[in-house]
């Protein structure tokens, strides 16, 4: 080191040479700068400097295993805008390959890092953790660099000095990559060689702010004549409707001016499934979710029978068929007539932006728009809790709390039950935060872990009843293979409701009832192992009991509180949801009676 620097001084004196950071110093600048104080991960050797760099200047949250410090990050970007995480090279960097699927699915910035070799050690010996067997004839370095960028993520390893007199640039690389991350919403990779960590790196100086961050500097024309588009089809229009897609859900900016339309003209809005909860359903104008034939059936009346016109904003490219609910040809928006897309192609969805500025700005009549009303069902004490009726239950309760219940879907009968869930906005600035398209089952804890430490650190903005109330709602199944994630719950004195709906088997979508399916034992104790997390449950089996105790978690609000639900596979205790996709499912593969019902409810 010593000897670099005095190269530094001789070319560029010594007030320079003395004022560059190192590569570790500028990476947590980096993050700090663009407002990630957490860094979840996994520590291991080739990360070794790289958290020791870390640790002062950031909160290095561990994880109980790699592919969970992934999903975690995943869940950090849902909720703070940008997420990181941090393990060792290969071994601990290959198992999060599953979670960067997630997060370019989902458009999540999530930055995942890696120690690598120091570039000293590059030669041609394989290290431990890289991928060669004692057959091959190369020692290869690149695995889990060409694994990410298989999957279409940008991916790079971090260099050092290629001159003696010129300190390296992987500082400044590291900032454009994790700028990419930010501006773009997807992914990326960074690989950082462990001798580089403690380096001497070009300085460089931030923008004052995240809004005057380096981006396109074009706009795409002929946004008035858009807009003047959509004013003339709203001036014919009697009935029309907003429908927000998922692009919109990282984009504050696009959702308070769509907000703002809907409310200046009194124009209803309706969500894909993906983009539930960005906006509060609570609001005389939402309609909740649309998806055909599991919409609302009330909902559903309106909107293909009375909408005259349609506004379709920040969709997805591709038409995407958890979407359109596996694509079952009962999803009229896609195909309605009189409708103006607007999908946002320019970086952040600056298009959709200016479009919706004109329209603030148009002279538009305000619309006389009546909800549709839904009663969803008379609800008993002592009548069974189950999937049949738990958001029924949960709504009601909802409805009269202030506070908003911010959910946590498993994948499962849980994610496609959720739907029916009508969410109050959070602090969070959404309240129903699942991965619905990439589908890995096992992210409700670690997405629920970022989100808790997040709600835990606005514990200052209350509402007058107190704090907003994380709730996860699971099978056992998906609940089995991450429960090692309550561990931290319980380190970091998080406060969660996890509602436990137990049949020990996945139910969802199966055939038959092979030994595959069963996911757990009927002797398995539940409430004992939470109670081991240092947190308490109880079973619950009527519509009462639920209800009492749910409120009891959600007003203390303070550690694990799980709700054993015991739930039956006879289809009377199942959704509507669940029913019809279990239903479509088997009609898909061929079961003959299933074919002849699922046609004749699509007719």
């Amino acid at each position: 080191m010593k000897e670099k620097i005095n190269h530094y001084i001789e070319n560029f004196g010594e007030a320079y040479s003395s004022s560059l950071p190192s590569l570790g110093q500028l990476m947590a600048q980096t993050l700090a700068f663009f407002g990630s104080r957490r860094i979840y991960g996994v520590g291991g050797d080739f990360a070794a400097n790289l958290i020791s760099a870390f640790e002062d200047e950031l909160d290095i949250c561990p994880s109980s295993n790699e592919m969970h410090a992934g999903f975690t990050a995943c869940g950090q970007a849902e909720v703070e805008g940008l997420g990181v995480c941090l393990t060792t090279y290969t071994v601990g960097s290959l198992p999060c390959v599953s979670a960067a699927a997630l997060a370019l699915t989902e458009k999540l910035p999530v930055v995942f890092i890696s120690g690598a070799p120091g570039e000293n050690e590059i030669n041609h010996m394989a290290l431990h953790h890289t991928v060669s067997s004692c057959s091959t004839w190369r020692s290869e370095y690149d695995a889990a660099l060409e694994s990410f960028k298989a999957l279409g993520i940008r991916s790079e390893r971090l260099q050092g000095e290629r001159n003696p007199g010129q300190p390296n640039v992987a500082g400044e690389h590291f900032f454009r990559l994790v700028a990419h991350a930010f501006l773009n919403k997807e992914p990326v990779f960074i690989e950082v060689p462990r001798d580089l960590v403690a380096d001497k790196t070009q300085a460089i100086e931030f923008p004052p702010s995240l809004c005057q961050l380096p981006q396109e500097v074009f706009l795409l024309k002929g946004v008035s004549l858009v807009a003047q588009q959509v004013v003339a089809k709203l001036l014919a229009a009697n009935k029309p409707l907003l429908y927000l897609g998922e692009k919109a859900k990282l984009n504050k900016e696009l959702l308070a001016v769509v907000k703002r339309f809907c409310h200046q003209y009194q124009i209803p809005y309706t969500t894909t499934w993906f983009a539930k909860g960005v906006l509060d359903e609570f609001e005389p104008l939402s309609l909740g979710a649309y998806n055909g034939v599991f919409t609302d059936e009330q909902v559903r009346d309106y909107i293909e029978n009375e909408v005259d016109y349609v506004l379709e904003v920040a969709t997805s490219i591709y038409q995407l068929d958890t979407n359109t609910a596996f694509d079952t040809g009962t999803h009229l928006l896609n195909d309605f007539e009189n409708k103006t897309i607007l999908k946002g192609t320019s970086q952040l969805e600056k298009d959709l932006i200016g479009i919706f500025e004109q329209l603030l700005a148009a002279d538009l009549p305000v619309f006389d728009f009546t909800s549709p009303t839904s009663t969803g069902g008379e609800l008993f004490a002592d009548e069974k809790i189950d999937f049949h009726n738990l958001t029924r239950v949960l709504n009601s309760l909802q409805s009269l709390d202030q506070r908003a219940y911010v959910y946590f879907p498993e994948i499962g009968n849980s994610y496609f039950a959720s739907y029916s869930l009508k969410t109050r906005m959070s602090s969070l600035g959404r309240s129903w935060i699942t991965n619905p398209w990439y589908a890995a089952m096992g992210t409700s804890l670690p997405y629920a872990r970022a989100a808790c430490k997040q709600l835990q650190q606005l514990g200052g903005k209350k509402t007058a009843t107190g704090k907003d109330v994380a709730v996860v709602i699971t099978g056992d199944g998906g609940f089995n293979f991450q429960l090692n994630d309550l561990i931290h719950f319980l380190r970091d004195d998080l406060s969660v409701i996890i509602i436990y709906m137990r049949n020990d088997i996945f139910h969802l979508g199966k055939n038959s009832d092979a030994e595959i399916y069963h996911c757990s034992d009927k002797n398995f104790d539940v409430i004992s192992l939470v109670k081991a997390y240092g947190g308490e449950g109880k079973r619950c089996t009527t519509v009462a009991e639920f209800r009492d105790y749910f409120s009891a978690c959600a007003d203390a609000n303070s550690g694990i509180k799980l709700i054993e639900v015991p739930a039956s596979l006879e289809e009377q205790y199942q959704c509507r949801e669940i029913s019809l996709l279990n239903l479509y499912i088997k009609a898909r593969n061929g079961i003959p009676q299933a074919v002849i019902d699922w046609n004749e409810i699509k007719r």
